[in-house]
């Protein structure tokens, strides 16, 4: 067969040439665009993402601010990235412009590899659906009612973890593990398997690890910088195998929570039995939403969607919940006077606390669980400030870098819950009255605009029914070899997504015998609300 070389070569010559292009091309799209907001000088093709592929961006960015201002302009690759570091502009752009910044990245690993075509509600786009979430979730669990209707439960499990603490001390880290996981399990969808099935914990709690991973800006995988990364085939490709086998238990993990809501529902005979002789039992959400349906006739959430309904709304909360109960008790720990100030309040007057409620706002500013929140899509070109943000640029909200305005802090770094008895927002008095007429809120650690998450009212009534019965049976002694307890960011907390402590050892000694048979009494009063 006789090859003509000169169309060969020709040939050869327009591939290198088209590649030519297509490389040209990226490497400009990587470039800052014209009129954005300031911020580092980017690198062709991969833009700025080498200054942020790092567990703790927020850091970096709240570094910037003294050099760029309040909204820095990044490159990720031929992506925009936009961080907001300041309250006015979050209010102005995610509260006041939802309409246009509620939208979610086209993650392709997620979306493609996880999730696929799911309701899940953390990438849900704005739309007439995730409205109906919102409104059946916070009906019937995370609106006021709704949390009024389930502290019974709450308060159970916290004396149930301070069972769990009384008798097995060394353990604490595991106890507040399964708590942060068992709890709203149960308020979702009734579920008691925990209090068994240890490999049930391990398996959410290594689904989590994978998931925040592939989650978290810059330490992913860049298949969306690189399109190229999608045709790697899998046993090259570790995150493929990764989001394969999360997707299998995931799924597998939200279809034994509809399975559990639907036993409840077939168990569920409270009604037929007179009030007098057994109290009624709380009804989960997903057992409730199915029940109305049922009622009513009409199905706004088949099983599938159901799944994740419940599914996605536990993924939120577990993680957050987890790592601020155990940085509420590292800084009980290490800060003593705090510990004791706590202590009187509670048991001097046991319905109010206002100090054990400023230690829970000075926690979430002190230490986000989610210092960058997740991210916002702009659904459409917006200037601001002069500045062009293009349609479809992801939004951080730099939650770290709000709640460290030194305009707006004394000693913004320390833990101080005094601030939050002087006035809502946990500022200096004489910017108070500019926080209210702007409409500051008294923190950013549940985000903003329409995708603010609806379970602070749950999270701030869980955690301080176990932060009362901590502080009242417990003293929290610090390790024995003499090194304080490390609190600093750097070096005493994990990052990623999610902020939370790098393992640390407190002893839990029950203050008397007494207090410690009360708590074991406390358990055994109200362990028949988790049955």
């Amino acid at each position: 067969m006789e090859v003509n070389f000169e169309h060969f070569s020709w040939a050869c010559l327009s591939i290198f040439l088209a590649s030519l292009v297509t490389l040209v091309r990226f490497s400009l799209k990587s470039l800052r665009p014209r009129n954005y907001p300031p911020g580092p000088p980017a690198l062709p093709f991969i833009g700025n993402v080498h200054h942020f592929a790092t567990p703790k961006p927020f850091l970096k960015f709240a570094e910037w601010r003294s050099k760029y201002g309040d909204i820095i302009g990044l490159k990720t690759g031929p992506g925009n990235l936009v961080v907001l570091n300041s309250a006015r502009l979050v209010r102005d752009l995610l509260d006041k412009r939802g309409s246009i910044y509620s939208g979610r990245p086209n993650d392709y690993i997620v979306r493609n590899h996880i999730v696929f075509g799911a309701q899940h509600i953390l990438f849900l786009p704005y739309d007439s659906y995730l409205k109906q979430w919102r409104t059946a979730v916070v009906r019937h669990l995370l609106g006021p009612t709704g949390v009024e209707q389930v502290l019974p439960v709450l308060e159970a499990m916290a004396a149930h973890l301070t069972y769990r603490l009384a008798a097995d001390p060394g353990r604490f880290a595991d106890h507040f593990r399964n708590w942060a996981l068992a709890t709203p399990l149960l308020a979702i969808c009734g579920h008691r398997g925990e209090q068994k099935e240890a490999a049930l914990v391990d398996l959410f709690y290594g689904n989590q690890e994978n998931w925040l991973t592939l989650l978290t800006p810059g330490m992913a995988p860049p298949v969306d910088m690189f399109p190229v990364l999608k045709w790697v085939p899998a046993f090259l490709a570790k995150w493929k195998r990764t989001a394969r086998d999360l997707h299998r238990n995931q799924l597998g993990f939200y279809g034994l929570m509809l399975d559990s809501a639907k036993e409840e529902r077939r168990q569920k005979n409270a009604a037929s039995i007179p009030s007098q002789e057994k109290p009624p039992k709380y009804e989960s959400l997903m057992a409730r939403i199915l029940r109305t349906q049922e009622e009513s006739g009409k199905t706004e959430f088949d099983d599938y969607k159901l799944k994740y309904l419940g599914g996605g709304l536990l993924d939120a909360a577990v993680d957050t919940t987890y790592a601020t109960a155990l940085a509420f008790v590292k800084v009980l720990a290490a800060r003593p006077e705090i510990m004791k100030k706590a202590r009187a309040e509670v048991e001097s007057d046991i319905n109010k606390l206002p100090y054990l409620r400023a230690c829970y706002s000075e926690i979430l500013r002190w230490r986000p669980p989610a210092p960058n929140n997740l991210p916002h899509v702009l659904d459409a070109d917006d200037t601001v400030g002069g500045y062009h943000l293009p349609k479809g640029t992801v939004v951080l909200q730099n939650t770290w870098a709000i709640e460290r305005d030194p305009e707006l802090y004394y000693d913004p770094d320390a833990f101080d819950p005094e601030r939050y008895l002087v006035n809502a927002y946990g500022v200096k008095p004489s910017v108070e009255a500019q926080c209210r007429a702007e409409g500051r809120k008294p923190n950013y650690a549940f985000g903003s605009g329409r995708r603010q998450c609806p379970g602070d009212l749950f999270a701030a009534s869980s955690t301080l029914m176990v932060a009362a019965k901590l502080v009242w049976g417990f003293e929290l002694v610090p390790p024995r070899d003499g090194q304080p307890l490390d609190l600093s960011v750097e070096s005493g907390f994990h990052g990623g997504l999610v902020l939370g402590s790098e393992e640390f050892g407190v002893e839990f000694v029950p203050r008397s015998e007494g207090r410690r048979r009360a708590m074991m009494e406390d358990y055994e009063r109200t362990r028949g609300r988790l049955q």
